[in-house]
This record gives structure tokens, C-alpha cells and sequence, in this order.
């Protein structure tokens, strides 16, 4: 298991969509079962819908 920033994690396979994440949300620490080694763009775009859904759910609009 390897533990990694988002920020880190996104400049490493996809930095294009660095721009898409807050300043929180690029500060979640991810756990990476099997390393980084075997991510791909794929793995990538669902950890950070998860993380933004997350963050998301902390703020309430009216």
C-alpha cells in the first residue's frame, strides 16, 4: 500500500486536470492498494469523483 497526495497523485498521471480540484481536495490523502505504478486515467478520474462528492457533501446551498 502506498499513501499519496491527490495533488500528487493528478500531476503524476493526468496533470490537465489539476485545474478541476479545490485546494482541500487536493490535500486528501489517497491510499493506493497496489501502487502507483498500475493507476491509470481511469483509476484516476473515479478517486477524484469520489473525493469532489465528498467535499461536495459538507456544503448546503440554498
Amino acid at each position: 500500500m502506498q499513501q499519496i497526495s491527490l495533488e500528487n497523485l493528478v500531476q503524476h498521471v493526468s496533470p490537465q486536470w489539476l485545474h478541476l480540484l479545490t485546494s482541500k481536495e487536493r490535500s486528501q490523502s489517497i491510499v493506493l492498494r497496489d501502487g502507483l505504478q498500475r493507476l491509470n486515467a481511469e483509476d484516476l478520474a473515479e478517486i477524484m469523483e469520489a473525493v469532489i462528492q465528498e467535499h461536495a457533501k459538507k456544503y448546503y446551498y440554498h
